[in-house]
């Protein structure tokens, strides 16, 4: 198994969110990777320029990060020979996972695959590393998200070439995958959901160990996720028995709900679905599963008594308003 440590720069619309094109918020102009083998050692590099054909003009913040001007980026490929030379680049190893820092390069690679017509036939489950995350759960807390630059000072590795370069990114994350603890945190993968699971049959589930996590198909609305069989229903990803309802799923804003339930076996489990919309405009549900302790379980309760002094207090304002 390869390790193809990709970083992608891009640019947005000049003239703000009102302005842009809904289909391509950020269009990719910069392709650069890094290829580690199995033991995580240097075995090549890709790069290429792309020359924008939405946005013409860059935007403020996008040329005070690059360093670079349209003219630059002219000298470039079109987004679809510079897609294709890289993924042939990344066939050249028989198996390989992407591993980025954070989580939107695979994201904006298939909207821009998309919307140049593209094919790109992303695997699914689309798994990837998020190198970002293994650092936080290897070297922090698990929860912050460190810059690049910051966890490269941490690290004490040597600066020898410039920040915000899609190849030298690439290059800045791959010494911090050779430098961490990467075997203690190789479990942690991370999933893509630009595309979702297409039917009933194709959802996942994917076990972790600590925690277990399903994505759902798509919805054509918000109700019909959360009156889902699959969906709400809670598993103990140990023995992958039902478990005893405790705290039915609850929630304050109808984008993040909340249980609890208890395994006879293993003991009180936690669960938390997010509701997203899809890029086909189709609501969909991402539910984590994990054992908890008592500290836990005084934590669901109390975002039960929170939503339900939420919903009192609209209900409150809603009468005012008829009086």
């Amino acid at each position: 198994m390869d390790y193809i440590v990709l970083d992608l720069e891009w640019n947005q619309c000049p003239g703000g969110k009102d302005k842009e094109n809904k289909e391509l918020p950020f269009e990719i102009v910069e392709i650069g990777a890094v290829r580690l083998d199995e033991k995580r050692r240097y075995a090549g590099e890709f790069h290429r320029f792309v020359s924008p054909k939405v946005y013409r003009e860059l935007h403020r913040i996008t040329k005070d990060i690059i360093k670079l001007s349209i003219e630059d980026l002219d000298g470039g490929e079109d987004f679809a020979q510079a897609v294709k030379e890289f993924l042939e680049w990344c066939a050249e190893s028989e198996e390989y996972i992407f591993c980025t820092w954070g989580s939107m390069d695979l994201t904006e690679l298939q909207r821009n695959c998309r919307y140049f017509h593209v094919e790109y036939k992303a695997p699914m489950p689309f798994i990837y590393y998020d190198v970002q995350k293994l650092y936080s759960l290897c070297c922090d807390d698990g929860k912050s998200r460190e810059a690049l630059e910051t966890v490269v000072d941490k690290l004490k590795i040597k600066k020898d070439v410039p920040f915000h370069s899609a190849v030298y990114d690439a290059t800045y994350t791959a010494r911090i995958m050779e430098d961490m603890d990467f075997d203690k945190v190789s479990a942690y993968t991370s999933v893509d959901t630009f595309e979702i699971p297409k039917s009933r049959s194709k959802e996942f589930t994917l076990d972790y160990g600590t925690y277990s996590k399903y994505v759902s198909r798509g919805f054509r609305d918000r109700d019909s996720v959360m009156h889902d069989a699959n969906v709400i229903s809670s598993r103990c990803h140990i023995c992958n028995k039902a478990v005893r309802k405790k705290i039915r799923w609850f929630s304050a804003n109808q984008k993040m709900y909340y249980n609890l339930g208890y395994c006879d076996e293993h003991g009180y489990l936690k669960g938390k679905i997010k509701i997203r919309k899809s890029q086909d405009d189709l609501f969909y549900a991402i539910k984590i599963l994990k054992l908890t302790d008592e500290a836990g379980v005084q934590q669901i309760k109390q975002r039960q008594l929170s939503a339900r002094q939420k919903r009192r207090n609209r209900r409150y304002k809603e009468k005012e308003k008829l009086r």
